[in-house]
């Protein structure tokens, strides 16, 4: 792949040239845009880093003082992108449940390849998304120890860093909603498990807030609202106006499901396995930030239909 940098016409702005520059990570997916977004606000200059530029919804590319074109899991493609960074932020993360790329090369080795990016330009600081939980859960799933292999290399790094580990994003909660239109959510066990999941918008805010730190942090995120899957599900019947049904799975099915499938297919397996752990029985509840609610999210996602 040929790397390429586009610009817009205020880099070329002694003062805009002047603010720091943080080169967003991700920026085509769900909390990369609204990062890249709410660090122009914050008075950043942004760089997003994009294999895609196409797919970059219309506020995101506003929001992007350049876009570098490059693919992080080929090292040789995003030579440059952290040149004259004061900061890099990455949520670069294998989001579908196809065979491949797996997490070992998105979820890990394409965010090693950014640390050492980072490192090699002199950036400053590198503010990296993990998950809730996710040291205790290396173990069990494998998304979690390609995760946190990554905070074991920035903490063995001269970078500063900031881990900030949210208990689950609002767009993942649309996936009961499409349970619900369908008509029935299916639960893990009991379904009685507490957590609370943050939208995009509120955790960028908080990832943003760490650019300017000088501080090694790591930060436990979640939303304005505690609830069980349970009651999320009851959220979506009622975005829906329909009727509640819920169905059961047993969790020990879904453990014996991962460990079956994850040789074959690691991400699916991967999936299964984070399922098991965050809608059992053991609550998965952050510090609340935020002002956004998991019901306005769904009201406006039935409105779309």
């Amino acid at each position: 792949m040929t790397k390429t940098t586009t610009t817009t016409a205020a880099e070329t702005e002694p003062e805009t040239k002047s603010r720091p520059l943080a080169v967003i990570a991700g920026a085509t997916g769900y909390l990369g845009g609204h990062t890249a977004r709410a660090a122009k606000r914050a008075g950043f200059r942004v760089r997003a880093l994009a294999r895609d530029p196409a797919r970059l919804d219309d506020a995101t590319r506003a929001a992007c003082d350049e876009v570098f074109v490059g693919e992080a899991t080929d090292p040789a493609t995003i030579a440059g992108v952290c040149d004259g960074a004061d900061v890099v932020f990455s949520s670069i993360g294998v989001r579908h449940l196809r065979r491949r790329p797996t997490i070992w090369e998105v979820d890990e080795r394409a965010n090693l390849n950014l640390v050492g990016e980072a490192e090699r330009a002199g950036a400053r600081r590198f503010v990296f998304v993990s998950v809730l939980g996710g040291p205790g859960m290396r173990a069990r799933v494998p998304a979690a120890e390609a995760r946190e292999r990554v905070v074991d290399r920035l903490r063995a790094s001269r970078l500063q860093r900031a881990v900030i580990r949210p208990s689950g994003f609002f767009n993942d909660m649309g996936e009961v909603l499409e349970m619900a239109r369908r008509g029935r959510v299916w639960l893990i066990g009991r379904g009685d498990a507490r957590f609370n999941p943050i939208h995009g918008a509120d955790l960028a805010e908080v990832c943003v807030g760490c650019f300017a730190s000088e501080a090694d942090e790591a930060l436990d995120v979640g939303g304005p609202d505690t609830l069980t899957l349970r009651e999320v599900g009851a959220l979506a019947f009622e975005a829906l106006g329909r009727p509640a049904r819920f169905g059961r799975v047993p969790a020990w099915i879904l453990r014996a499901l991962a460990r079956a499938v994850a040789p074959l297919n690691v991400n699916l397996g991967s999936f299964l396995a984070m399922m098991t752990a965050l809608g059992g029985d053991t609550d998965a509840v952050a510090p609340a930030h935020g002002v956004r609610h998991l019901h306005a999210f769904f009201e406006e996602a039935a409105r779309r239909g």
